[in-house]
């Protein structure tokens, strides 16, 4: 196989494999309950048995793939990750203030000054968030 082929059945496969990864922490249980994020898992327990035995499956055949072909795992490194997700979300964060939020529509009294100082923090926190990361 060439290497175009070779890059897009690792990115593909393992993208697969992260999706399963969740997939199982669902399986155990997982919810997340956060401030604005829930996870509500409605699994009962046959789908989580069923779901955990069909993982395992089909990570044997990554395993089969991975050893067969001679794939690259893909290292998902959180420093990295991190700092993409800050960069990310600062445009987002950026994106809700008040001279740019009166685009979908007249903004209430109030509204404008409140929500600003709010964004003002969290870009500071996030920024300071990706720094920490950068530094280390």
């Amino acid at each position: 196989m060439n290497e175009g082929q070779r890059r897009i059945i690792e990115r593909t496969l393992s993208l697969l494999d992260e999706v399963l990864c969740e997939f199982e922490e669902w399986a155990k249980g997982r919810e997340i309950h956060s401030v604005l994020y829930r996870e509500q898992n409605t699994l009962s327990v046959t789908q989580r048995k069923e779901l955990s035995s069909k993982t395992d499956m089909m990570k044997e055949i990554l395993i089969k793939l991975r050893n067969t072909l001679n794939l690259d795992d893909r290292v998902r490194i959180a420093a990295t990750a991190i700092r993409s997700h800050c960069s990310a979300l600062w445009v987002d964060l950026t994106e809700l203030k008040s001279n740019n939020l009166h685009r979908y529509g007249e903004i209430p009294p109030g509204l404008a000054e409140y929500l600003d100082l709010q964004l003002v923090q969290l870009i500071d926190h996030l920024n300071q968030i990706r720094a920490l990361i950068v530094t280390k």
